[in-house]
């Protein structure tokens, strides 16, 4: 490569020029210090340097190749060669792609050990084979954003990551009654969301199809009426985040629908508020199943509510139009409400758990928020057996 100045390259838009902007900075700081921040199991010596980039490849093709392969990035140092190939957005990697990248590695190290990873945006891990290892585009934004000492470089990397959103929850911006709060606020929501994903023992949040999250967000009251009442928002009352064992996830006898069957836990967001609950959610008018169960227990669980200090908010509109629940923590009127199949007449959705202290550091509120759903997770489900024997649960 030629000398960092000539390489550095101007951030636009886009994976490539997200890549070309990270790396030429990568490339001028100290390229140990930010890789051994990303990497958990990885250590880099202090020789560690950017070898090659998309723009300036490896020198060597295997011929097993059926393509000239040439890696976004790759770096070295005394003991090791390693790999780096990003997407961003919906893109996925192809394993035939790294499998072909892993072997020109291979073709271009020497005595020396061979890394590769795929860097991506998406939720979860993706299959990538034996041949690559996963890191997560936001991981690597955090793990940049939280370096106490900054170079000027480390900076620039700074604000590319947090530009891109990748810095993680800051806390719920004060409110405001105008169109960049409410975005603003959503977005809180939504890092909250992810970063409370990160500390959940048994759960991971819901996605449905490419890792698109289930939020019930859809817009659709009239701006005018929005601007006048504060009872009303573009998007529905609440943010829903529904979470489920992470052993439904990839098993279709298992895996459901959040938005209309049966009970879930959930963090639960206003809209308009700088609120969090953690709930779990049933509509009990709407499943059978649910309700026997509920109907049979009603005893038990509003015993379970009392016992743990939590409450019972009772509603008569779905969530999304809903402004201000009944709020429940008696016992017995807990029972007979549970037993009037939810109310029937009255009310159609029960909401069970806590509200999160949010006057209080980001960092706190993640970590409360994490362990009141671990808390509601293990009171309330008991691994796949969820929904149908509570005689097990204490």
């Amino acid at each position: 490569m030629g000398s960092p100045k000539c390489d550095f390259l101007r951030y636009v838009r886009g994976e490539e020029s997200q890549t070309d902007f990270f790396v030429s900075l990568l490339a001028q700081t100290d390229t140990a210090q930010v890789l051994n921040r990303i990497h958990d199991n990885l250590e880099f010596d202090e020789t560690a340097f950017v070898k090659a980039t998309h723009r300036d490849g490896l020198p060597h093709h295997p011929e097993e190749n059926d393509k000239r392969r040439t890696i976004d990035w790759v770096v070295e140092d005394k003991t090791k060669l390693v790999g780096y190939e990003s997407k961003t957005g919906a893109d996925t990697i192809n394993p035939k792609q790294l499998r072909e990248e892993r072997r020109k590695l291979e073709y271009n190290v020497g005595r020396k050990e061979v890394h590769l990873f795929g860097i991506t945006e998406e939720v979860y891990e993706p299959h990538l084979g034996a041949n690559a290892s996963w890191l997560s585009w936001f991981d690597v934004g955090n793990s940049v954003i939280d370096i106490e000492k900054k170079s000027e470089s480390i900076k620039f990397m700074s604000d590319l990551f947090k530009d891109k959103g990748y810095e993680g929850f800051t806390g719920f911006a004060a409110f405001k009654r105008d169109e960049s709060w409410f975005v603003t606020h959503q977005n809180d929501a939504v890092n909250l969301a992810f970063d409370v994903d990160k500390y959940t023992d048994e759960l991971s949040i819901y996605t449905k199809g490419n890792n698109h999250t289930d939020l019930h967000d859809r817009a659709k009251q009239n701006l005018l009426k929005v601007k006048k009442k504060d009872s009303r928002s573009l998007a529905p009352s609440y943010y829903i985040f529904a979470y489920q064992p992470k052993e439904y996830f990839g098993d279709a006898d298992t895996d459901y629908n959040t938005s209309d069957k049966g009970w879930y836990l959930a963090i639960v967001i206003p809209v308009l508020h700088n609120k969090v609950y953690v709930q779990l959610n049933t509509y009990l008018c709407k499943d059978e199943k649910a309700r026997v169960v509920f109907d049979q227990y009603s005893e038990e669980i509003a015993q379970l509510i009392e016992e743990h200090d939590m409450q019972l908010h009772a509603s008569s509109n779905s969530l999304f139009y809903e402004r201000n629940p009944t709020i429940h923590s008696d016992s017995d009127e807990i029972s007979a409400l549970i037993e009037n199949k939810g109310g029937e007449g009255r009310f159609k959705r029960l909401r069970i758990g806590w509200k999160v202290d949010t006057d209080q550091p980001p960092k706190d509120i993640v970590r409360e928020t994490s362990e009141k759903i671990n808390d509601l997770h293990r009171i309330f489900y008991n691994g796949l057996e969820r929904r149908t024997d509570y005689s097990d649960i204490n």
